[in-house]
């Protein structure tokens, strides 16, 4: 036991040699062969071996059609909100457009969601690596292996790794040095999903001076109206179905996924949507002034907001925790208990999800809801437990930029 122990060491430092000796060059070529290896054969596990187990046991993708549908009357010409009834912004549906536009086959979402868990990690590693070459690497790494997104990239065929991206590319934007156009992009992804619109105030707390954040605002407003203006002429009140969904004014109790909120409601507690609404701003509001008392920098901030928000709103599933997972990589690097604590984290919320889907048959009884809250809330618990460790250890954003890179 004791040599296996002692091998096992000396296998990882090796690995860490090498991995470490690597150029710039070579570790971004590393990245893409990693994500091509792990998401690659995901897919090729999925189409030979476990797709139709898949399919017979949880049912099709009821998505996947959505993406189709919305991508090719995109390609046909129609106008979205008028031509065809959606509640998700308009930019993401023409994210669905590529994959479509090559046949729109499983595997073709399947490639095309994987690119993105792969352009997280690429961008971590290229904006990081000034402070610190090898964490950096490592946490890109993290990145692209996040369990959340390489299940929901392949077999479930879910959007959340692009969601993921379009939320973190705003922060990694800002911590390369480009506030302004990280507004830019803060806007933009927010019409991608209004998700990535809880982060904008963070970059704003951020930003240098009151001057910078008005630009800021302004340049919010400017972008938002370019974008959404020519959907709303087109479209008319078809649009406002989206405000409704987002805000959750869609029936008496509007929720859903594994949130405790939408878990007590299907065990019969009655929760009304204004409940859940307040719920909702006051965590955000906390975040907002604990970051700003605090002045903790944009990475920990827009962490602190995402991990708050996780825990209070009431529509949430389990490919959104690509984003903590991501915010918590870079002290998993290096602390191997946030590491094994993400791993934790994991397998409590998957349990979670599965029994709330009534994906796991022989817990699906009336108290599914109650087995379901009690694992979903333990790993919402661990994830409260990471972050207060990430706010108060140092990650690489904490040490001297390596000017050297």
């Amino acid at each position: 036991m004791g040599n296996s122990s002692a091998d096992s060491v000396s296998k990882l430092k090796r690995l860490d040699e090498k991995l470490t000796a690597l150029d710039y060059q070579q570790k971004v070529l590393f990245l893409i062969l990693l994500a091509l290896a792990v998401y690659g054969t995901f897919i090729v596990a999925d189409f030979f071996f476990v797709g139709g187990w898949i399919n017979s046991t949880f049912g099709p993708n009821p998505d996947l059609d959505i993406y189709r549908e919305r991508a090719q009357a995109i390609l046909d010409g129609k106008i979205l909100y008028k031509d065809i009834d959606l509640e998700s912004p308009p930019l993401i549906n023409y994210l669905f457009v590529p994959p479509q536009a090559f046949g729109g086959s499983d595997w073709m979402y399947q490639i095309w969601f994987s690119v993105f868990p792969l352009l997280t990690g690429l961008f971590m590693y290229l904006t990081m690596r000034k402070w610190d070459e090898k964490h950096a690497f490592y946490a890109a790494i993290l990145s692209v292996l996040c369990p959340y997104a390489v299940v929901d990239a392949t077999f479930g065929i879910q959007d959340e790794p692009i969601v993921a991206f379009f939320y973190l590319i705003p922060v990694i934007v800002f911590l390369a040095g480009y506030a302004r156009t990280s507004a830019v992009v803060g806007t933009v992804a927010a019409w991608v999903k209004m998700l990535q619109g809880l982060i904008f105030p963070n970059l704003l707390i951020k930003m240098k001076n009151n001057k910078e954040r008005l630009l800021g605002i302004v340049i919010g407003i400017l972008v938002s109206l370019l974008i959404i203006g020519p959907f709303m002429i087109a479209s008319g009140e078809g649009i406002i179905d989206l405000f409704h969904y987002y805000f959750l004014t869609e029936g008496d109790n509007a929720s859903g996924g594994m949130s405790l909120i939408n878990l007590l409601i299907r065990g019969g507690v009655d929760i009304p949507s204004s409940a859940g609404i307040i719920i909702t701003v006051a965590v955000l509001l906390l975040s907002y002034f604990i970051a700003y008392r605090y002045k903790l920098d944009i990475w920990r901030s827009a962490m602190l907001t995402t991990v708050l928000f996780l825990c209070a709103y009431p529509m949430i599933r389990l490919g959104y925790f690509i984003i903590p997972f991501t915010f918590f990589s870079l002290w998993a690097v290096k602390d191997k208990n946030v590491f094994f604590k993400l791993i934790i984290m994991y397998v409590l919320l998957f349990i979670g999800q599965g029994i709330e889907a009534e994906g796991i048959p022989f817990l699906a009884s009336v108290d599914g809801w109650l087995i379901s809250f009690v694992f979903v809330l333990a790993g919402l618990l661990v994830m409260l437990d990471i972050t207060r460790t990430c706010l108060k250890a140092k990650c690489l954003l904490d040490i001297p930029i390596d000017t050297s890179n």
